[in-house]
This record gives structure tokens, C-alpha cells and sequence, in this order.
């Protein structure tokens, strides 16, 4: 059974990423940022896709790209 400690609200994934909620909302009607749940009406981020999400959104500096 899932916790709800996996999941993230979009207010909670809008604070840790210091964006705002509408942003999530308009990435969401574009297809954009991770993937997400609705239940019941709610929208809720599995912690592990937005994990997921931001590692293959990370971009590494090293000398050659420099």
C-alpha cells in the first residue's frame, strides 16, 4: 500500500521547486514536467517520478562542454 509520504501535491512540488502552482497546472494541460496521478480529483506526483523528473532534468558542467 502506498503512503501518502510518496506522493506530492502540486502546492508541495510547486514549493520544493520555488515555482508557482499555476505553473504545474499550465505544464500539465502542455504535457510537460513528471508524470502525475488524479484521485478522486486530486493531482498527486509520485515522489519517485518526480525524482525521476529531475535527475534526467539535471544538467552536469564538465570541461569539455564548458
Amino acid at each position: 500500500m502506498m503512503t501518502s509520504s510518496e506522493f506530492l501535491t502540486d502546492q508541495q512540488l510547486a514549493e520544493r521547486w520555488h515555482i508557482h502552482r499555476k505553473t504545474l497546472i499550465r505544464w500539465r494541460t502542455q504535457g510537460l514536467g513528471p508524470d502525475y496521478t488524479r484521485i478522486e480529483g486530486r493531482v498527486l506526483y509520485a515522489l519517485c517520478a518526480v525524482k525521476q523528473f529531475e535527475q534526467t532534468n539535471t544538467i552536469t558542467h564538465t570541461e569539455e562542454s564548458a
